[in-house]
Order: C-alpha cells, then structure tokens, then sequence
C-alpha cells in the first residue's frame, strides 16, 4: 500500500470514530505513534540534518498522491556547519591553483636554464641536360644528362643565453652524411664579439658566404669553386663597428679539412683568413631599398703535403653523382710551400636592379716555377620583375631572404576555411659573366669563360624554382677552344 493510500484510510477512520468518541462523553486519547516510511529524498534530508527537529523538512501529499517536501529555514548552527564546508572547500581549490601556478612557474625557470632547440632544413632537386660540340666531347667526353638532389640538409640549433650552437648534416654531398656547420660560440664577447670553434666557412668573399638558398643561380661563380675556402675546422671571431656600416671577421683554419671535419699533418697546412666590408651608402624603406656594399678579403695557407691544386668545374653540378660534370680547367698538383688569397667584393642594390662582381688574384710560392699568379672574376646583373630587392645582412655583411610581395598560393581568412589565394609570386632575370685563368709560366691550367642567363620564381620566400642556361667556353692548352650549352632546372625548399 502507497503512502498516500495509507493517509486517506487514517483520515477516514478518524473521521468515523469521531462522532463515537464525542457521543460517548469519553476523552480523546492522543494519538498513537506511526511509523511512517518516508521516501528516499526526505529520508537522504533527515539523514544530512544529523536527525535534529529543526531541519526536518515537512512531508505532505499533494493532489496527485506524491509526497511533496517543504524545506524549513535551517538553523544558525546549520548556516555555520555549511559555511565552514564552503571555506574549507576553497581553501582547497585555492591551494590547488597555488600548486599548478608554483609547478608551472618551476618548470618554465627548469626550460630557461637549458639551450633552446629549433631545426632547420633544405633540399634542391636538380635537373641537367647537356649540348657539346665536338671539341668538347673529344676534350672533356660525354656530359651525360642527369639529375640529383644537390643538397638535402637538416640542422639543430640553438643558444643558452649568450652561448649557441649548431649541428648541420647534409645527406647528398659525399660523405652521405658530411658535416656542414658544426659549432659552438658565444656572443657579446668584450672587444671581439662573437667567438665560434668547430667546422663553418671562413671568413672570404661576398658570394661564398652568403647561404647559397640566397644565390641569385644555382651555382656560384667561376672564382668560387678553385679559391674560396669552404668550410673548415678552426676558430674565429666576428663581428660589426660603425654602427652596423662594417663587418669583420678573423679566424685561424686547418687549409684543408675533409667532409667529416677532419685533417693530419705535422706542417703548418694551416691557414689565417680575414674579411672586412663597409656599406658607404645605406638607405632602406617599408618595401625596397638602395645601398653600396665594398669589401675586402685576405687568407694566407699552408700547401696541404707540400702541394696545392686548382681545378674548376662549369657552373653546374650534378650532386654528387659518378660520373659528374667533368673540371674544364685544372692546374694539376704543384709543387708549393704555401700560397695566397686576395679577394675585393662590390655590390649596389637599386630597388629592383642590383649588381654584383667579385675578383680573386692567386699567388703562389711554388717550389719549381717561383711566384705563380692565377685569377678569376665574375659580374652578375639582376632585376625584379615583380619589384621586389634583395635584402641585407648587416650582422655579416651578406644577402638575405628575399620576400615576394605576394606569394603565388596563400591561404586567407581563418585557417579552418583555407580559402586560397592567388598572386604572382616573385620574378627575377638575372646574367652572370665569369672567368678563370689557371696558366701561368709552366703551368697550362687552361682558361674558362662562363655566361650565365637565369630566371627565378619565388612562389614563396621558402619555395623558389630557377631556370638557368650556361655557355661554357673553354680553352684547353691542348685541345684548343670548345663550346658547351647546360641546361638546368631546381626545384628547392627550406626553412
């Protein structure tokens, strides 16, 4: 029997019995005590009131028979009971903030005392098809077409404060992988600047040290190759005065270091290079700018077991492919205690126009001929179709990034919607000529000539395809002049 039946029925008895009882005369006994069976929500009330009268909530039954709760004030013990659960309640949730924000805080102090990580990368798949005429084939063979990844890097770097450091492979040069730039330094040193000890380029020439993802071809010029020192092991200091208008650089170099960043010998194949450039005129605006770069550049080397040679290939490489892009000229090995490099740099950026030229003079104390002296030199003219520049780096002296006014593809708006759009990215034609000249007194080096005509498009400021047609004429001391048409194409990517 429900509780709402058993309610009627004792209001129906009463109500019969009554009329009895006054009739009789008799008293009216009170009432006997009930045992009622209250339902789970009003028993879970009387339970959390501690059993006290005075939070017990009052029970009836409504129309439809349910029993309805009617909640009473509770008292002022009750009000205190409830507010001390509520503090004790947020003196917890407090606490727990303080312990999140105190751990947080620990653990972003613990990330500062450690070096900072980031990564870098590159790839350039190359493209070549070669045309030689008949001295060509009879002097230097058949150039086969080819393609290859030229470079596919990847690095890890970072600082600690003032200290840095880099770690950069590249798994398409020989070594598969070789050590590119691999060092430690510090910055704001008193009086030289920056220090840095491991395997990075030295200090000498424009082109060289700019990132070769900056060069205007896809190759560097003829004086490159042969004399520019690439990366070595040692030690240099570097740095800029008057205000940014000047960067130097000094170091002290093994000559000759291999792909892993390792050279023997008891002499002194050793060598001591420096760089200086100087920005007579500067003056840059939101989107372009005008500047003068000079520069000049010294390294004197020890002969790597008492020989030195220079040889040079065209303009174009096809990874590190067997067989490769035959060396047009070469010296062949001489005789020599050490030699000297001398480098001058120009460049003069107008807007859209620039132009570049660098010339390197060789002398060598050979042990046979005397003093030997070979050359080289390049002049490249550019132009931007789409108005854009190169830009500076002032810290080294050097090109940098250059930035399409609109990419080809972008996404617009929010980035869930990838609502594309389409722009023309950034153009650049651009002329290189260059030359070397490898004979002196007996020795027949033989001499080269390169011109150069390319086409950038920068679809992005990562993402940039190049055009480039070289003409290389050679004069090869025994098989006379000879003409060679090169046809390449790069697809490269970096960050």
């Amino acid at each position: 029997m429900n509780m709402a039946r058993l309610m009627w029925l004792c209001v129906a008895v009463g109500s019969l019995s009554l009329p009895w009882t006054l009739l009789a005369g008799e008293e009216i006994p009170p009432a006997p005590a009930a045992t009622i069976e209250l339902p789970p929500a009003a028993e879970a009330a009387f339970s959390e009131s501690g059993g006290g009268t005075a939070a017990v909530p009052e029970f009836f039954a409504d129309s439809s028979g349910e029993i309805v709760t009617v909640p009473q004030e509770p008292d002022f013990d009750s009000l205190m009971r409830r507010l001390a659960e509520l503090e004790k309640s947020e003196r917890k949730r407090t606490d727990s903030d303080k312990k999140r924000a105190d751990e947080d805080k620990k653990k972003k102090e613990a990330d500062a005392k450690k070096p900072t990580v980031k990564w870098s990368g590159q790839l350039q798949a190359d493209f070549y098809f070669f045309d030689q005429d008949e001295v060509s084939q009879d002097t230097y063979g058949d150039i086969q077409n080819g393609e290859a990844f030229r470079r596919a890097r990847l690095a890890m770097l970072g600082d600690y404060g003032p200290a840095e450091y880099r770690i950069e492979m590249d798994f398409a040069l020989p070594g598969r992988p070789s050590f590119l730039d691999v060092y430690a330094g510090l910055h704001d040193v008193p009086l030289l600047q920056r220090v840095r000890v491991g395997h990075f380029f030295e200090p000498f020439s424009l082109e060289r040290l700019t990132p070769n993802r900056y060069v205007t071809f896809m190759e560097r010029g003829l004086p490159d190759q042969p004399f520019a020192p690439a990366r070595n092991t040692g030690i240099m200091a570097n740095g800029t005065c008057f205000d940014e208008r000047s960067a130097w650089g000094v170091g002290f170099f093994r000559s000759d270091s291999d792909v892993f960043g390792d050279e023997v010998g008891d002499n002194f194949e050793s060598a001591v290079t420096g760089r200086m450039t100087y920005l007579p005129y500067y003056e840059e605006a939101c989107e372009s700018a005008e500047y003068v770069h000079l520069g000049a550049a010294y390294s004197i080397r020890g002969a790597n077991a008492g020989q030195v040679r220079f040889r040079s290939q065209p303009e174009a490489r096809i990874g590190a492919a067997t067989p490769n892009v035959p060396f047009f000229v070469d010296t062949g090995n001489i005789a020599a205690d050490f030699f000297q490099l001398m480098g001058t740099e120009f460049a003069w950026v107008n807007g859209p126009f620039s132009l570049q030229s660098e010339f390197m003079l060789v002398p060598v104390d050979a042990t046979a001929q005397g003093d030997l002296f070979f050359h080289a030199w390049y002049v490249t003219a550019s132009y931007f179709l789409t108005g854009e520049y190169r830009p500076y780096n002032k810290k080294f002296g050097v090109f940098d990034r250059v930035t399409p006014k609109r990419d080809f593809m972008r996404y617009v708006g929010k980035p869930e919607d990838k609502c594309t759009e389409f722009g023309p990215g950034a153009w650049e034609l651009a002329m290189r000529l260059s030359h070397i000249d490898l004979n002196d007194k007996g020795v027949r080096g033989g001499e080269l000539t390169d011109l150069t005509v390319g086409a950038n498009w920068y679809l992005n400021p990562y993402l940039r395809v190049t055009f480039n047609y070289i003409h290389a004429f050679a004069n090869n001391p025994t098989d006379g002049q000879s003409g060679t048409n090169i046809f390449a194409t790069r697809v490269g990517f970096e960050f």
